[in-house]
């Protein structure tokens, strides 16, 4: 706020309501943050979203202001009742003191209330979009407000991690990384994606992780064999495992409101001499990447050196159009190790960095580390690896 001169700041996307408030929303929520700290922060949520609120993520944001329309009933509710218990009591007679229904209304009042009528205020346009009639009517409302569109300024902050979101991170690729070596440990000759997948997602839950999944079509991200030539395949199969096949993960877990995006290439049995081959060469490409990785290099010569190495270690016709990008709350952020991209890197950031290859009618390999930017280089958050695992 202090670089941009702003007074206060409102999130309003899902992730930007997470990253300020440690809510993982349900429904449309907004954010208030002023620039004189933690005391003025405030949220505007629906009252049929309290269980976040109160039991699954709860914000370290206390003052809380409730709209719509959504009844449990309290009247009977009494001690002993749980901490999550008692605050869904408070949330419901806080709301229907009055039974707000505009959550537009009460973020306008919430400025009033905070003495935000002149200045400069920070809004995520995500889900206030320009043509929102929020923006006429606080401006009718308050004439000496100056709103400044923020997506953009949420997205320069969650570039660089605080070590809150490393220990997020980290935990999400450990998890990732256990079950992994779990279902790798019970890989066998005729096992099917699916069996292998069981073990892998109960490993992610015992473990406190959560089986990521968009739309009900997209589950582990795991393939065997010819499979692998399928690029972001994550719908297992009763495809069976056969010795020589290519065993593939690509993504991971999600722990504490981040996820989890890592590679890694195995094979049952012995591998054959063509896929160990490109194997080392995507893998010498990936290392000198994260090797050069360091503030003030851009993305575009981690870029050019991965390719170029890829091609001399062995794969000449080796082709891509990134080799990582930046990670974070909603999994890819805004920033990617692609040949256009000048942006240098900052201390703080964490990066993906990769050097997938996809061959139809043969397969696809993938290394795919996590690395933080360091002051003087990077370091890995998943584990280093620098042989092809064989297994079974």
């Amino acid at each position: 706020m202090s670089v941009n001169n702003l007074d206060a700041i409102v999130a309003t996307s899902p992730a930007n309501v997470f990253y300020s408030s440690d809510l993982c929303p349900y429904g449309a929520c907004f954010s208030l943050l002023t620039a004189d700290g933690g005391e003025d922060a405030a949220l505007v949520a629906p009252i049929s979203g309290t269980t976040p609120i109160v039991l699954m993520s709860p914000p370290w944001i206390s003052d809380i202001r409730y709209y719509g329309e959504f009844y449990n009933t309290t009247l009977f509710a009494g001690e002993p009742l749980s901490e999550a218990e008692r605050k869904l009591v408070e949330a419901q007679a806080s709301w229907e003191k009055s039974t707000p229904r505009d959550p537009v209304a009460l973020l306008i009042g919430l400025f009033k209330e905070r003495g935000i009528t002149k200045g400069r205020i920070g809004i995520d346009e995500t889900n206030l979009s320009p043509d929102h009639p929020f923006w006429k009517r606080a401006e009718a409302e308050l004439p000496a407000l100056v709103l400044v569109p923020a997506r953009n300024i949420f997205s320069e902050m969650r570039l660089v991690k605080s070590e809150e979101e490393l220990r997020r991170i980290k935990r999400a690729v450990q998890i990732t990384e256990k079950a992994w070596d779990a279902a790798l440990s019970a890989a066998g000759e005729g096992m099917t994606e699916r069996s292998f997948c069981r073990i892998y997602e109960s490993a992610v839950l015992s473990e406190g992780g959560v089986v990521s999944s968009k739309m009900g079509y997209y589950g582990s991200p795991i393939a065997f064999g010819r499979r692998t030539e399928f690029v972001d395949i994550a719908l297992p199969s009763e495809s069976r495992l056969v010795r020589g096949d290519v065993i593939r993960l690509d993504g991971g877990c999600g722990c504490d409101g981040y996820p989890c995006d890592m590679g890694r290439s195995a094979v049952l049995g012995d591998a054959d001499q063509k896929t160990m081959r490109y194997w080392k060469a995507l893998f010498r490409g990936e290392s000198l990447a994260i090797e050069q990785a360091k503030p003030g290099v851009k993305a575009s010569d981690l870029f050019d050196s991965a390719v170029t190495e890829v091609r001399k270690a062995g794969i000449n016709h080796y082709r891509r159009h990134h080799t990582g990008h930046s990670w974070g709350i909603e999994g890819y952020e805004p920033f990617l190790i692609d040949p256009s991209n000048g942006r240098e890197l900052e201390e703080g950031m964490v990066l993906c960095i990769e050097t997938p290859y996809y061959e139809v009618g043969w397969g696809g390999l993938l290394h795919e580390d996590v690395v933080r930017i360091t002051e003087d280089g990077s370091e890995y958050i998943t584990a280093y690896e620098d042989e092809l695992r064989r297994v079974g």
